[in-house]
């Protein structure tokens, strides 16, 4: 973040250092229609992504990119799948523009927000990271 040109923020649940601002990433300290791309890279970690999702949705400004970078597995199978997840994502606002599952460990997706207003009664929680051991 400080190599680039750029206004970056950067928030964890744990600040790593002093570019790192510790917050929810469900409440972040930035005003609403204030970014134009937001980020979760092995981010979406909480218990309800869907409160992450809207608060990238309120702090992004309108046709804002949302890229999102998370592990493959927590998407497998029939219950969560990786098109229930975009399903999601759509219904808070959103428009899918990329997905690349070309990597066997991650799926790096894009979104574009495109609705003014975000549905507050979704809820989502993803399967946990499977691990294997080498």
């Amino acid at each position: 973040a400080a190599s680039v040109p750029h206004t970056v923020h950067s928030f964890d649940l744990v600040a790593a250092n002093e570019r790192v601002t510790a917050c929810d990433m469900a409440n972040v300290p930035l005003g609403s229609n204030s970014v134009d791309v937001a980020t979760f890279c092995l981010a979406l970690m909480g218990e309800n992504l869907a409160d992450f999702i809207r608060e990238a949705h309120r702090v992004l400004k309108m046709k804002g990119i949302m890229k999102i970078a998370e592990v493959r597995s927590r998407f497998e199978g029939e219950d969560h799948g990786l098109e229930d997840f975009i399903d999601i994502v759509e219904r808070l606002g959103f428009q899918i523009q990329q997905k690349d599952q070309s990597n066997t460990m991650f799926v790096m997706l894009e979104f574009v927000k495109i609705k003014k207003k975000t549905d507050k009664s979704i809820s989502y929680t993803a399967k946990p990271c499977i691990y294997k051991r080498r």
